[in-house]
């Protein structure tokens, strides 16, 4: 069960100096797991998961970003576009013909000829 805290009435500490890594791990061992299974229990059950909590999973080293999407700690994956595709054929899809663009502004503008 994740926490909805979006009215900031909790409590705080202002910390006026910045942390130096001694190792490599995370600073927050709740943010790095080594299966989605784990990462989704976490999210599901720990009283310290918040909604929009951002968590890593790690397997077989390659590393998923997920963030907790709400209080039932359903998880939803972050940055999972796929631009590895057909680039072209997804560009071509989005950038209008000449015959649409004379079209825009003949709709905008109005036309030249006054048989239109």
């Amino acid at each position: 069960m994740a926490i909805n805290n979006t009215t900031s009435d909790f409590a705080f500490m202002e910390f006026p100096m910045a942390f130096s890594r001694q190792d490599g791990f995370p600073l927050d061992k709740t943010s790095v797991y080594g299966s989605l299974e784990a990462a989704q229990t976490y999210a599901q059950t720990s009283p310290l998961a918040y909604v929009g909590q951002v968590l890593s999973v790690v397997v077989d080293g390659v590393s998923t970003t997920y963030q907790i999407k709400n209080t039932a700690g359903e998880l939803e994956a972050l940055g999972t576009g796929d631009l590895e595709g057909d680039v072209d054929a997804i560009v071509d899809d989005r950038i209008a013909t000449d015959g649409e663009v004379a079209e825009m502004i003949s709709e905008i503008f109005g036309s030249e000829d006054p048989e239109a």
